[in-house]
């Protein structure tokens, strides 16, 4: 057990580099905060590489409740990861308003798209792909949803939000950990074509595309792509795309959050593949 109360500690320097999508991205480490979370890790046998605790009653209480939620003798199993923080560390260190007293530091599952197909190879499939999705929260969000509706994996373009910024971890609930994640590092189009070939149809989310009411879209194996929050799809990424479908709106709102649509669109793939019995 370690005890840091300096913020020149080099330990907590290498936390806080944490916060910065840059840092985290490049050292392959995330922050994952607040009690359920870090239960869940350890539940689903993910050890971090250091638990933090803010080194007051907020600490010790995180610590009793996860010890009784998983049975596990924190201080004995993993005695050599658990730093106690500071209470004004810990408040630096934390995303949170008001913060619960305990934070992971853990390495998110990393694969390449090859590995995911390969795993994925004489199986019906599903996955969603985002090109150029800014919002860390939107991106997040997605994969929590696509997580939540039994996708197969999420596939994320160079310029989408990365899985380590903290806003992402946030925002999928823990998602990140459950669901296949590839960040990919080739373009869509090229990535589109290596999909094709292997049997995959591209469906494109697009305000000019076939309205939903008229069918959902379905196939074994099936990409939804999800553009940019003001753009949408590249142009290149609708030229690849097998089919577009757009959401009717009945309202006066001309388009919906990405992050909404992609639920509506994801669902109704799920819904129309279950009628099948696909």
């Amino acid at each position: 057990m370690r005890i840091i109360e300096s913020a020149d500690n080099t330990l907590f320097k290498s936390f806080y580099r944490l916060k910065s999508p840059h840092q985290s991205k490049k050292e392959r480490l995330v922050i994952v905060e607040g009690i359920r979370h870090v239960a869940d890790l350890i539940d689903n046998q993910i050890e971090p590489d250091y638990l933090v605790f803010s080194n007051d009653e907020r600490g010790k209480h995180a610590m009793n409740i996860l010890e009784g939620e998983t049975r596990i003798s924190l201080s004995a199993v993993t005695n050599d990861k658990v730093c106690w923080l500071a209470p004004h560390l810990f408040e630096r260190l934390s995303e949170m308003k008001t913060h619960q007293g305990v934070i992971a530091i853990v390495r998110p599952p990393s694969l390449t798209l090859a590995e995911l197909l390969d795993a994925l190879e004489g199986s019906t499939a599903r996955l969603l792909l985002l090109e150029d999705v800014q919002d860390p929260g939107n991106v997040g969000t997605l994969i929590r949803t696509a997580d939540a509706l039994g996708f197969n994996g999420v596939l994320l373009s160079a310029s989408t939000a990365t899985i380590y910024n903290p806003k992402t971890v946030a925002a999928s609930m823990g998602s990140i950990f459950h669901i296949p994640i590839v960040e990919l590092r080739s373009d869509v189009c090229l990535i589109a074509d290596d999909l094709k070939r292997l049997g995959y149809v591209m469906v494109a989310s697009d305000i000019e595309g076939d309205n939903l009411a008229s069918g959902r879209p379905q196939a074994p194996k099936l990409v939804l792509m999800m553009g940019n929050e003001g753009k949408g799809l590249s142009e290149e990424a609708l030229a690849v795309a097998d089919l577009s479908v757009r959401i009717p709106m009945r309202g006066k709102a001309e388009s919906l959050n990405v992050a909404s649509a992609g639920a509506i669109l994801m669902w109704e793939i799920v819904r129309g593949e279950s009628k099948l019995g696909v």
